[in-house]
């Protein structure tokens, strides 16, 4: 990749301050450490990062140093949590359980919660953020439980006691009477009886504005987002009309879902096989049809490790290597029958364009250069810039997918893979049918993320509660008010305010530039361009898409 000295610079800071993403993407030095966010070491991070921005000459440099720094300031007590299941994980894929490693890694642990402790335990915490805090305490001590299972060293053994007793001890700092294990029921009692609030009402600004480029205010965003639904309602609503009259029930969306689920019943102990078999063929499709994937990509599908499950209930992608001659990703499928897993062939199709052929697809060509070499900036996977981003078009794909699997229906001549994709649909119920409830699951999706952007801005500028926010949707789109809940909250507001607002902005700036694009041929090079460009913030990024798209 084509280097300018202060990238080289910033890439320093990035892997100092995240240092286990720093391994992730391929350098291995970093292995077995974990930043420890002390007073003194934040301090230190903030005046580097603020001395580089004072240098910066491009734009690119600019906005992600600022960003950089507007995620060194989020001071809340969950994310901690999240560094350290993330950074053991992230060894485990790649190097198994390395003793040195682990080892390191544990103790740079319990420092970053010594740290945490010290500071939090003498402020008073929103309820709300302690909810954040106590749902990431099981995937701590589920991931410590498995390194404790499988390593055959005593120390590392030691250890992980040791580790979970101290996690334990942080997340009692933020007890909540009644919380059981944050099921939706106990969550709102607690929520009626306690009140809600966040605390982040002058923080979001900076985090919409800085972190994530965006140019809108909270309220543009809202009122984008309730357009977007009422344009959104009316095609999902004939369409569960439609299928309700099929399966004969009522047009109520979630008794069409559950009918849809119950048409062909998928094992979730076969997931992974089912997936291996659709995917073989989808893959093919994609590349004629929806997007370029470049020769060198390489993803795997791993069942959902039980440690992760409780922060991804149906499936999710994770990149590894990006720095390096070989970038890889995981594409991780819950099984679990507890947690959320896909029902239906539908359901694992829209999850695997979403997560393999958004996700995976954008790493793998980025990472490769696959449509040209980008500067080590623009190919930076990780940070707050790129979620909007890599999310975007992902949330965009889904569309993109089903659109180009419907025209298959009308095709005279299909290509080998085209039959091929057809053919295997057969043993579902075949294309039309299962078109109509790919379109469903897409639509009900869109409708989820366009929710998601009103809630996130509802509850980070006190709005509306929570529980508010969950009602009045429920109310206005029919989505289930469990459902709403899980959607928002703990996942995507316990990441980063702004972040659930993340998919559904650049998706639609996508959608809208394609709309405009009416060869096929060459809607299908732009959508290979939109993924293959790395990681840039926002307005780079549309302003590149833009020209491309005047070009073609």
């Amino acid at each position: 990749m084509a280097t300018d000295p202060l990238d080289e610079q910033i890439m320093d800071l990035v892997k100092d301050v995240s240092p286990s993403g720093a391994y992730l993407m391929g350098f291995d030095d970093y292995a077995g450490k974990l930043f420890v966010p002390s007073d003194a070491n934040l301090k230190s991070a903030l005046r580097k990062t603020r001395a580089l921005r004072a240098k910066a000459k491009t734009e690119l440099q600019r906005k992600v140093l600022g960003s950089f720094e507007v995620q060194l300031t989020f001071d809340e007590p969950q994310p901690v949590l999240d560094d350290i299941t993330g950074a053991i994980f992230a060894h485990m894929v790649k190097e198994g359980i390395n003793d040195e490693h682990m080892l390191s890694l544990f103790d740079h642990a319990g420092r970053s919660l010594d740290a945490c402790a010290k500071r939090y335990s003498k402020r008073k915490m929103p309820v709300a953020v302690k909810a954040l805090t106590l749902y990431r305490l099981e995937g701590v001590l589920d991931i410590l439980d498995t390194v404790k299972r499988e390593s055959k060293n005593a120390r590392v053994r030691e250890a992980c006691d040791a580790l979970k007793t101290k996690v334990s001890e942080y997340v009692k700092l933020f007890e909540l009477e009644g919380w059981g294990k944050g099921e939706f029921p106990n969550v709102e009692k607690i929520f009626k009886k306690e009140g809600f609030d966040l605390g982040r009402e002058k923080f979001y600004l900076k985090a919409l504005r800085d972190g994530y480029d965006y140019t809108e205010t909270p309220e543009e965003l809202q009122r984008k987002a309730i357009a977007w639904i009422d344009e959104e309602l009316p095609a999902f609503k004939r369409l569960t009309e439609k299928l309700a009259a099929q399966f004969r029930c009522s047009p109520v969306p979630e008794e069409v879902e559950a009918r849809i689920n119950g048409r062909m019943v998928l094992d979730p102990k076969k997931l992974i096989k089912t997936t291996h078999a659709i995917r073989s063929v989808i893959q093919e499709v994609v590349n004629e049809d929806v997007t370029g994937i470049n020769p060198k990509y390489k993803t795997t599908v791993i069942e959902t490790p039980s440690y992760l499950s409780g922060t991804i209930p149906t499936g999710a992608a994770s990149f590894f290597d990006t720095y390096t001659k070989r970038p890889f990703q995981y594409f991780f499928q819950t099984t679990d029958p507890k947690r959320d897993p896909d029902k239906s062939v539908a359901a694992l199709i829209d999850l695997l364009v979403h997560e393999e052929y958004g996700h995976c697809v954008h790493h793998s060509n980025s990472a490769t250069g696959f449509v040209g070499k980008l500067s080590p900036l623009q190919a930076l996977p990780g940070g707050l810039m790129g979620a909007p981003i890599t999310e975007g078009l992902s949330f965009n794909r889904e569309m993109e997918f089903c659109e180009a699997s419907k025209a298959l229906e009308a095709k005279k001549k299909l290509s080998k893979a085209e039959r091929a994709y057809v053919k295997i649909l057969e043993k579902y119920g075949g294309i039309k049918q299962v078109n109509m409830e790919i379109e469903f699951m897409t639509r009900r999706w869109r409708i989820t993320r366009f929710l998601r952007v009103i809630g996130d801005v509802w509850i980070n500028t006190g709005q509306k509660t929570l529980l508010e926010f969950v009602d009045w949707a429920h109310e206005r789109t029919g989505v289930p008010r469990a459902s709403v809940y899980y959607q928002l909250f703990p996942a995507h507001e316990g990441i980063f305010p702004g972040y659930a607002t993340s998919y559904a902005v650049v998706g639609q700036e996508i959608r809208a530039m394609e709309k405009k694009i009416k060869d096929p041929k060459k809607r299908v090079r732009f959508s290979t361009y939109l993924c293959s460009i790395g990681f840039p913030p926002r307005s780079i990024y549309r302003k590149m898409l833009k020209d491309y798209a005047a070009k073609l």
